[in-house]
């Protein structure tokens, strides 16, 4: 119970610490996406060229892998930057005086958590909206599918890269930019990425192996689902699959995060990971 107390503590701390600046990165990004259907809608008015049908699934898939690629990597570089804040600042020591480092871990992580589905959910909803409202296409017969893929996706892809994220900001010198020991973490993120905007389809054998792989099924599954080209049981296996890794990365994480959080200066993985085997 102490625990969960803890973690509740942490997650209203930084909730009320990001809020204002989340609601800002928020509505500029609503305004850029809504902003880009409106000058797609005027550049096509008149025309008869709304997107229908196999189009429609095309363009709400796309943009279904944009919105999960900037949310992913967005919440992740603000926990790593977070972590790597408080580390630089020495304000961890206080914290860590009353709460177990994974605790603590948890508790930033499902704040920004919060924040990032609320973002999530704010722009595929307004994609969809604005895109009906302007007839910039008409929504697909796999829209309710598609957006109920982007919000599971999303969480599962959430719970995969959190507790990685915590853990490359406290390996950080003071004097280092966290993104950089990031850096290896977002370039994995963004091979599912690439390869799901570049993909003819979802029925191609590089998108079949990546939606099953748990790094990069976040970005290339919901471009499947939204094709109609997965099949059941490959949802079912994939979400399996993100779900076991999502634990061990949050057992790597938190182990890495709690082995490197009171080091001074830049801390290896190894070295952090036998730290924390000294800390039991």
């Amino acid at each position: 119970m102490n625990a969960w107390r803890t973690v509740w503590l942490v997650m209203g701390r930084d909730l009320g610490a990001r809020r204002k600046a989340a609601a800002v990165v928020t509505l500029i990004t609503l305004t850029l996406v809504v902003g880009g259907i409106v000058v797609a809608a005027l550049a096509t008015e008149g025309s008869g060229t709304a997107l229908q049908g196999s189009e429609a699934d095309r363009v709400l898939a796309s943009l279904s892998v944009v919105i999960l690629f900037l949310a992913l990597v967005t919440t992740g570089q603000v926990i790593s930057e977070g972590v790597a804040e408080e580390k630089r600042s020495r304000v961890v020591e206080v914290v860590l005086s009353t709460a177990a480092p994974r605790h603590l871990l948890i508790g930033k992580s499902l704040a920004i958590g919060l924040i990032g589905l609320a973002e999530v959910l704010l722009l595929v909803g307004a994609v969809a909206a604005a895109g009906v409202a302007l007839d910039a296409f008409e929504l697909p017969r796999a829209t309710a599918g598609t957006l109920a893929a982007v919000v599971g996706w999303f969480l599962m892809g959430f719970a995969f890269y959190a507790a990685v994220y915590g853990a490359a900001g406290s390996l950080v010198a003071p004097h280092e930019n966290s993104a950089n020991a990031a850096l290896p973490v977002t370039l994995v993120m963004m091979i599912g990425y690439f390869a799901g905007l570049s993909a003819p389809g979802g029925d191609s054998l590089l998108i079949q192996v990546l939606s099953l792989l748990p790094p990069t099924a976040s970005m290339t599954m919901p471009l499947r689902i939204a094709y109609g080209d997965a099949a059941a049981w490959e949802v079912a296996l994939s979400a399996a699959l993100t779900l076991a890794a999502a634990y061990g990365t949050i057992r790597l994480g938190a182990r890495l995060y709690a082995g490197a959080l009171m080091r001074g200066g830049r801390v290896r993985w190894r070295d952090a990971w036998r730290n924390a085997a000294h800390l039991g």
